[in-house]
């Protein structure tokens, strides 16, 4: 696989959510609601992407915080760094690898709060068969970098979602290039109880339905085709997410359904 393809995949993933930022709108605004993020705290953002909660985050903690927004791909955070350059945030973007130490011992007990989004499955590839060991080692990394009284803020599909059935429907080169999408989901009571056995405290799982928001059926098109670097033609990229997330009309926009699970749990 050449490191072009990698980045082009990413490139257009930024593109569908910098042109279309209204698109995710429901996942995001319930992410952060679950945050509640405070002026002066301390937030490390796992999967920066293109910026979309990075910056409300920072400008949720003010000066006086701080956010350290970690990705694997160079292109995503030299993207959020030059973006601040004008806004002056107080954003660290921080290229990491995908296995751990995700951050280093001097961050241990560090941060008022971990986010992720659409991330956590990443920590995994069942083409190398990796099984739970990134996520389970990631999870136990942000339990390590919370203060006492922290709390984590994940969102993910879940398995048996219809994400995870759209996930694995486009696993294929033609529908997501280069690499399809080797990537594992897991089951609420498996999620759940990993986080208890970490350590977490006061652990809440919601599986909600965040459909995907457009203005016409031509701009969903045009966003599916794009944020997964398809090399199939728009239309017969379109017509595996219509077929398998649903599609419709509600009042004066369009949905694409889209279905996340929200876990909160506390470090006490």
């Amino acid at each position: 696989m050449e490191k072009q393809d990698i980045e082009q995949r990413w490139e257009n993933y930024r593109k569908a959510n910098s042109d279309k930022p209204s698109a995710r709108e429901n996942e995001l605004r319930k992410i952060f609601s679950l945050l509640n993020p405070h002026n002066g705290e301390k937030i490390w953002e796992v999967g920066t992407g293109n910026g979309y909660l990075t910056f409300p985050l920072a400008e949720a903690v003010g000066k006086t915080g701080e956010i350290i927004s970690t990705d694997v791909n160079d292109g995503n955070i030299s993207d959020v760094a030059n973006k601040n350059l004008e806004k002056k945030l107080n954003i660290e973007a921080k290229l990491l690898p995908v296995d751990p130490p995700l951050l280093g011992d001097e961050y241990s007990d560090y941060f008022d709060s971990v986010a992720t989004i659409a991330t956590l499955h990443h920590f995994d590839n069942r083409k190398k068969d990796t099984g739970e060991t990134g996520r389970t080692n990631a999870i136990r990394t942000f339990y390590k970098t919370l203060k006492k009284g922290g709390r984590l803020v994940m969102s993910d599909p879940l398995n048996g979602t219809i994400t995870q059935k759209y996930f694995d429907a486009i696993d294929n080169p033609e529908h997501c290039y280069p690499d399809g999408h080797p990537h594992n989901f897991f089951t609420k009571e498996r999620l759940q109880n990993l986080v208890q056995e970490i350590g977490f405290k006061n652990i809440s799982v919601e599986v909600a339905y965040m459909p995907w928001k457009f203005s016409s059926q031509d701009e969903a098109v045009k966003f599916v085709h794009t944020i997964h670097n398809a090399k199939c033609t728009p239309d017969e990229s379109f017509e595996v997410a219509k077929t398998v997330l649903g599609f419709k009309k509600v009042d004066d926009h369009y949905e694409l359904g889209w279905e996340l699970f929200f876990l909160t749990a506390w470090k006490l």
